[in-house]
């Protein structure tokens, strides 16, 4: 079984994006907890079928949720003049949002989060790998 995948614009960036991904996007205005959903969808990838927008697919949706309102790491910027005596150092964290795909919907097609339960034990890994 294929997994639905979709291009979704977010704070003026493209991610590749399926049910289930975390990841960090600049800062949304959502609070943690809340649903957010774009209907900024570039395209959709289902198996061979492919849908493209003009510039973007008409009735497409992604529904995230959000997880976190954090700041990424810290950036130093250092400014220095030889032979002068300066040195200027400062730090920036840029705020950011995690956030968790929970539905693509676009194509006639909808797809949600799967959750799926994770073998708890390594040693049974192994030995459904080898059978």
């Amino acid at each position: 079984m294929m997994i639905m995948k979709a291009v979704v614009e977010l704070v003026g960036k493209q991610y590749l994006v399926e049910p289930g991904t975390i990841f960090l996007v600049d800062k949304l205005a959502a609070e943690k907890g809340e649903t957010y959903t774009s209907d900024h969808v570039l395209m959709i990838l289902d198996g061979d079928d492919v849908v493209l927008g003009k510039p973007y697919i008409d009735g497409g949706k992604v529904t995230f949720s959000v997880l976190d309102q954090t700041k990424r790491r810290k950036i130093v910027v250092q400014k220095y003049r030889a032979k002068k005596g300066y040195l200027n150092t400062r730090g920036h964290r840029q705020h950011a949002t995690q956030i968790q795909v929970e539905l693509i919907e676009g194509g006639g097609k909808r797809v949600e989060r799967i959750i799926e339960k994770k073998p708890s034990d390594k040693k049974s890994m192994k030995e459904e790998s080898e059978d």
